[in-house]
C-alpha cells in the first residue's frame, strides 16, 4: 500500500484563476483508499487515492467571478486555496520578450505602476528549469500574483498588456500562465515525439546525449570550471582593477588615457579584453541640491557585453551580460558641487566589439525628471518631459578611456534550457492539467538562423500542444506574435542582410497552416539598437485583439495580408485581405508614423531584378481601402524597363518606413511575392 503525503500537483496555488464554464481538472497525492473530497462554489466532489497514491477530481466552474475558496480534505487534514477568482486563462510562452518582466519598463509605462490593485490581472511566473526524458507534473510552492504597483514589476510585459486588454473587454478576470525562458529554440518547448515524427535526428541525438545524466553532470562541471579559470585570469590581468581607476579623478589621469565619444562603437581590439571609460561633469550648487533632494538613478543606455559603473569612486552597480539597460541607484551624498567623475568598467568577452548603444539615454536624473526611452518614437509617440537642468544631467560626448587588459576569448557556455525538449517537459508539463482558454507564443529570434524548418517545427508544436493540454477545447485558440523590426545595433535599415524577414514569413506559413490561429503583426514595435524591445504595450495589446476575434469572436480585424499582385506593363497592383479593415497610409515625421494625417504614397516596397538580383526600393500609391499601386515611371531610369522576379514589402530585419496601416492602427504584414 502507498502512503503519500496529502498534496496537490500541478500549479495550484491560492490567487489562481481557473477558467470559467468549463470542467477544471485537480489532482494529487495522498494515503492509498482515503477519500478526498473538494468543496468549490456549494459543491461537493470526491475521490478515492488509489494503490499509488494518487487521486484525481473533475469539477465545473461557473461563470466568471471571485474570489472563491478551493477546499480540500482527507480526513482531519486539509488544503485551502483562498482568494481564487474565475475567468479566462491564457498560456504564454517563448523566450526573453515573452519573458520580460515590467521592471524593465517602469520609466517606459511609469502610469502602471501608479494603479490601484486590478484583482482581474494575475499572473504565475513559471520558474526557470529543464528536465530530459521526463515531464514533470508539478512546482515547488507556486504563486499567483495579482497586478499591483508591488507585484507589477515582476509580471511579463507582454502577458500583462494582454491580459489587461481582454480583461477591459470582457469585463473578467484574466490569469497568465507565463512559461517562458529567454533565448530558448522552439524545440526546447516541443515533446519527443514530436521531433521523432518530423524525422530531427539531429535534435534527437543531443536529446539522448543529454538524457545521460553524468553527461549533464560532467558538462556542468567543465563549463563552471573554464569560466572561473577565466574570470580569475581576466581580473589578474585588469590593470585597472589593481590599481582601483574607479577612485581617479580626472586630474589623475596619465597620458594612456585616450579622447572618446559615447555613445558609440570600439572595435580596435580583436578579442576579449576589459576597457575603462571616464568623464567628468561639474554640478552647480543648485544642481546637486535638486539632485540629491530625491532619488537619484544613472543611465548608462546598454552595453556590449558586461560593466560595472561607478560615481566618484563610490559603486552604483555593475551587469553581467549585454542586454539589458544599465539603470543603477546613486547613493546619498555621493554628487557633490563642484567636479564629479563618472567610471565605467566594460568586459568584453571575445572578438565582438564593444558598443554603447546610439539613441539610448546616458544621464544622471531624478525622481522629478520623466526620462522615456526615445525609440519609443513610433508607434507608442512620448517625448522627454520635466528634464531641467536641476534634475538631468546629459553624458553624452567626450569621455576618456584606457584599455585595462587584453585577454584570451571567454570559453564557450551553454544552457541546458535551450536542448530539445527541455522546457516543454519542466516548465509546459506541470501546467498540462490546467484548463486553458488559449495560447500566446513569442519566440523565434533564437530560431532566425533556421527559418527553412521553422514553419514546420511550430505547426507540430502547436498541434501538440492542443493535445497536451488535454483538458482544454481540442483547438483552442493560439495567437503567434510576429518578429518586430531590429538590425543588432545597425541603424541603417540593410535589405536581404539577416535573417528575420524569413523567420516572419516562416511565422505566417505556420498560422496559415494551423486551424483556429492567429499572426499579431509587430513590424513597427520593435527597437533597432535592441533586442528587447520596450513597446510591450502596443505587441501585447494587438496579440490580445487577435485572441479577442478568434477565441471570442470579437470584431476585431485580423491584420491585412497580401492577397495578389497582378502585374501589367506598366504597373503593379497589390490587393490585400483586409478583413473588413480597410487601409490608410499616413505621413511620416522622419520615421514617426503621424497617426493624425493621411497620406496616398505607401513606403517599404522593393523590386528584385530577375537579371541580377538587384533590389529596386520603390514607393507604391494607396488607390483603395485594400490596393496599393506600384508604377513603373516611379523607378530609376536604368531599370524602367528591367525585368523583375519578385515584389517584396518590409522584407528587412529592421524597414525604417512603415506606414501602411489598418483602421485599428495595425500595420499590413511584411511579404514577399513572385513575379510572373
Amino acid at each position: 500500500m502507498n502512503e503519500k503525503k496529502f498534496s496537490v500537483k500541478g500549479i495550484y496555488a491560492s490567487g489562481m484563476v481557473l477558467q470559467q464554464k468549463a470542467v477544471n481538472v485537480i489532482r494529487g497525492t495522498g494515503i492509498c483508499g482515503k477519500t478526498v473530497v473538494l468543496q468549490f462554489n456549494n459543491k461537493k466532489y470526491k475521490a478515492k487515492v488509489n494503490y499509488s497514491g494518487e487521486w484525481k477530481i473533475k469539477f465545473r466552474t461557473p461563470a466568471a467571478g471571485g474570489p472563491f475558496t478551493l477546499n480540500l480534505f482527507q480526513d482531519e487534514e486539509s488544503i485551502v486555496f483562498d482568494d481564487v477568482f474565475v475567468g479566462e486563462v491564457w498560456v504564454l510562452s517563448g523566450q526573453s520578450n515573452a519573458q520580460l518582466p515590467m521592471t524593465r519598463m517602469r520609466f517606459t509605462y511609469p502610469e502602471e505602476f501608479l494603479l490601484p490593485k486590478n484583482n482581474h490581472i494575475r499572473m504565475i511566473t513559471i520558474p526557470i528549469s529543464y528536465s530530459f526524458g521526463m515531464e514533470k507534473d508539478s512546482i515547488e510552492n507556486p504563486q499567483w500574483l495579482t497586478a499591483s504597483p508591488e507585484t507589477l514589476g515582476v509580471m511579463s510585459g507582454t502577458g500583462y498588456f494582454f491580459a489587461k486588454k481582454i480583461s477591459e473587454e470582457l469585463g473578467v478576470p484574466v490569469g497568465i500562465i507565463n512559461s517562458s525562458q529567454g533565448g530558448s529554440p522552439v524545440t526546447s518547448w516541443m515533446k519527443e515525439s514530436s521531433l521523432v515524427k518530423l524525422g530531427k535526428d539531429d535534435y534527437l541525438k543531443r536529446l539522448d546525449f543529454w538524457k545521460n545524466a553524468e553527461n549533464v553532470s560532467s558538462k556542468i562541471s567543465s563549463m563552471n570550471e573554464n569560466q572561473s579559470k577565466w574570470n580569475d585570469l581576466i581580473n589578474s590581468k585588469d590593470e585597472g582593477l589593481m590599481n582601483k581607476w574607479e577612485n581617479l579623478s580626472f586630474d589623475q589621469l596619465d597620458g594612456e588615457w585616450k579622447d572618446c565619444v559615447l555613445p558609440g562603437v570600439f572595435s580596435d581590439i580583436k578579442s576579449a579584453a576589459v576597457v575603462w571609460f571616464k568623464k567628468e561633469f561639474t554640478l552647480t550648487k543648485e544642481q546637486a541640491l535638486a539632485l540629491n533632494s530625491k532619488n537619484r538613478q544613472i543611465w548608462m543606455g546598454t552595453i556590449i557585453d558586461a560593466d560595472k559603473v561607478w560615481i566618484n569612486g563610490s559603486y552604483c552597480g555593475e551587469t553581467g551580460y549585454c542586454y539589458p539597460p544599465r539603470r543603477y541607484p546613486i547613493g546619498d551624498g555621493v554628487l557633490k558641487e563642484g567636479k564629479n567623475t563618472v567610471t565605467v568598467r566594460v568586459q568584453k568577452n571575445g572578438p565582438n566589439p564593444i558598443v554603447f548603444y546610439e539613441e539610448k539615454k546616458y544621464c544622471i536624473f531624478n525622481d522629478d525628471a520623466v526620462v522615456v526611452p526615445v525609440a519609443l518614437r513610433n508607434v507608442e509617440q512620448r517625448s522627454d518631459a520635466k528634464c531641467t537642468d536641476e534634475n538631468f544631467i546629459d553624458l553624452k560626448g567626450q569621455w576618456k578611456c584606457k584599455t585595462g587588459c587584453i585577454c584570451e576569448n571567454a570559453p564557450a557556455g551553454m544552457f541546458f534550457e535551450w536542448e530539445p525538449t527541455a522546457l516543454y517537459n519542466a516548465m509546459l508539463a506541470p501546467c498540462f492539467d490546467q484548463t486553458i482558454k488559449g495560447a500566446l507564443w513569442y519566440q523565434g529570434e533564437s530560431n532566425a538562423g533556421g527559418y527553412g524548418e521553422y514553419a514546420d517545427l511550430l505547426e507540430e508544436m502547436i498541434y501538440s500542444w492542443r493535445k497536451s493540454f488535454k483538458n482544454s477545447k481540442k483547438d483552442f485558440p493560439v495567437v503567434v506574435m510576429q518578429l518586430p523590426n531590429w538590425s543588432d545595433g545597425k541603424i541603417e535599415s540593410v535589405p536581404d542582410a539577416g535573417c528575420w524577414p524569413q523567420l516572419r514569413e516562416a511565422q505566417r506559413d505556420a498560422v496559415e497552416s494551423t486551424k483556429n490561429t492567429a499572426l499579431s503583426v509587430n513590424i513597427d514595435a520593435g527597437e533597432w539598437n535592441d533586442l528587447h524591445p520596450e513597446k510591450k504595450r502596443t505587441g501585447g495589446t494587438r496579440a490580445a485583439m487577435q485572441a479577442l476575434r478568434i477565441g471570442y469572436g470579437l470584431k476585431f480585424a485580423a491584420p491585412a495580408q497580401v492577397h495578389s499582385v497582378d502585374s501589367s506593363d506598366d504597373s503593379w497592383i497589390v490587393t490585400f485581405d483586409t478583413d473588413g479593415s480597410g487601409l490608410n497610409a499616413y505621413a511620416l515625421n522622419e520615421q514617426c508614423v503621424d497617426f493624425k494625417k493621411e497620406s496616398d504614397s505607401v513606403e517599404g516596397f522593393t523590386l528584385v531584378q530577375k537579371d541580377n538580383g538587384k533590389l529596386v526600393n520603390v514607393k507604391g500609391k494607396l488607390v483603395s481601402n485594400k490596393e496599393v499601386m506600384i508604377c513603373r515611371e516611379d523607378l530609376p531610369d536604368s531599370c524602367k524597363n528591367a525585368d523583375f522576379a519578385e515584389l517584396r514589402y518590409l522584407w528587412e530585419d529592421n524597414p525604417f518606413y512603415i506606414n501602411l496601416y489598418n483602421k485599428e492602427k495595425v500595420p499590413a504584414a511584411p511579404f514577399r511575392v513572385k513575379l510572373s
